[in-house]
């Protein structure tokens, strides 16, 4: 890479997150000072970042260590997201059964008049995106009533859209879809989480079928801690992260990055200051503390940020035994807005002939039977609720697989009219009015 490029590109990375690390790591203060970590694992955590801000005080390069820490914060989230599909699945199987112990009291105008709505609205606006977006969220609502070999059939229409692309799509489609109906699972899920554990294996023994108000009741408000967990501690680890991977961007660019002593001194005198207040756990922050400090930061990330934008770095191409141009890619990584985006290392960031070869029909087969297998597993000991909860997810993650607005229609119409059970049609249709009520709103 040219040298002038890489040390204008670095320089400016520098600058801004240097800003936005002092900035994040107070916010961190705040937080904790508010509610303190509500784990020993987030505790842990906390005092490993918090030693890491130490090294870098000190001038120290600690690059393993934190890039280890980061590796293991991304883990962590993903266990938590993990635990997130699976009880969104139970929660739709919770929301059906609603009406059967709380009547609503609402009366519908009968399913063709409310298939014509919903088709209205699928078909009210011109940007194909968002009629795409909205298709989905329906399948997502609609009751599930098909048989196996039909949602197979569904679901190979699905994956038939990547076809003629890149071998890689297709892998990242059938992740998703692995990840989000249960079939693949990180491991180590019930470390550190033993309740929210227990409780997922409770969801999945349940009977659905000779479910009681009162078991329904007690199932609804597990769903309800188990959520406000996971919302807490992905949080609290995004926030970890985010302040990671600020002393990432500091650990790739400081060998280029051009900064006045004196601003940097500065810096470091702040994360000093907050490092001290966490390393003694003196969450007493004065409302006035950190004031004038942070005021001169003022415009700073702004400025900064301009500056990175402005500067023209080449993207994605070989030249993969390069060094800066792989510390440069990474700093554009930890720069992208995506917390967990992942990093290249040395000689891996080309796609191999195999991950750029295009999908043909036998490759689409091969790749889709063995995810079918899986779930075959998966629904062989499930109860038939949280069999049609997966289903529904899956079709709804789905490419739109629909030629037409008469297939969605009939399929939509299909959906209601194979539902016998009144509460769960009732409920379904709530939720969908919920749904263009709220995307009414929006525009």
């Amino acid at each position: 890479m040219e040298t002038r490029l890489m040390k204008k590109q670095m320089t400016a990375a520098y600058q801004y997150s240097y800003v936005r690390l002092v900035l994040n790591y107070y916010t961190l203060l705040e937080t904790v000072a508010d509610e303190a970590p509500q784990t020993q694992q987030m505790t842990e955590y906390l005092k490993r970042l918090n030693s890491l801000i130490g090294e870098c005080i000190s001038g120290h390069e600690a690059a393993g260590d934190l890039l280890a820490l980061r590796k293991d914060m991304t883990h962590e989230v993903e266990v938590l997201t993990s635990y997130a599909d699976c009880f969104q699945i139970f929660e739709y199987i919770l929301n059906r059964m609603e009406r059967k112990f709380i009547p609503s009291g609402n009366t519908n105008d009968g399913d063709e008049a409310f298939l014509k709505r919903l088709m209205g609205f699928i078909t009210d606006t011109s940007d194909s995106a968002v009629m795409n977006g909205r298709i989905k969220q329906i399948i997502g609502q609609l009751p599930v009533r098909l048989t196996k070999q039909k949602f197979y059939s569904l679901l190979m229409e699905g994956l038939s859209v990547y076809l003629g692309s890149p071998r890689e799509n297709l892998r990242d489609m059938l992740y998703t879809l692995r990840t989000e109906s249960m079939v693949s699972l990180p491991e180590g899920m019930d470390e550190g989480h033993k309740d929210i554990y227990e409780i997922l294996q409770q969801f999945k023994r349940m009977d659905y079928r000779n479910m009681t108000f009162e078991s329904f009741e007690e199932a609804s408000a597990k769903l309800s801690y188990a959520s406000q967990v996971l919302t807490d501690e992905s949080g609290f680890y995004v926030m970890l992260q985010d302040v990671i991977n600020d002393l990432c961007v500091l650990m790739f660019a400081k060998q280029e990055a051009v900064i006045d002593v004196s601003e940097e001194e500065f810096y470091r005198s702040v994360l000093s200051s907050i490092q001290v207040k966490l390393d003694q756990e003196d969450f007493t922050v004065g409302e006035d503390e950190f004031l004038h400090q942070l005021t001169q930061l003022e415009g700073r990330q702004e400025v900064y940020y301009e500056r990175y934008l402005k500067v023209e770095v080449l993207k994605e191409n070989d030249e993969s035994s390069d060094g800066d141009y792989i510390r440069s890619m990474n700093v554009d990584r930890l720069l992208s807005g995506s917390s967990f985006a992942e990093l290249i290392t040395e000689g891996r960031e080309t796609l191999s002939g195999e991950e750029s070869a295009i999908v043909d029909r036998s490759y689409l087969d091969q790749q889709a039977q063995v995810y079918i297998q899986e779930l075959e597993e998966l629904f062989a000991d499930a109860p038939k609720p949280v069999v049609r909860a997966v289903m529904a997810k899956v079709l709804s993650d789905l490419p739109v697989y629909f030629n037409s607005i008469d297939e969605i229609q009939e399929y939509v119409r299909g959906s209601f009219l194979s539902c016998l059970d009144r509460a769960e049609k009732e409920t379904c249709m709530e939720l969908l009015e919920e749904l263009m009520d709220y995307e009414n709103k929006l525009v």
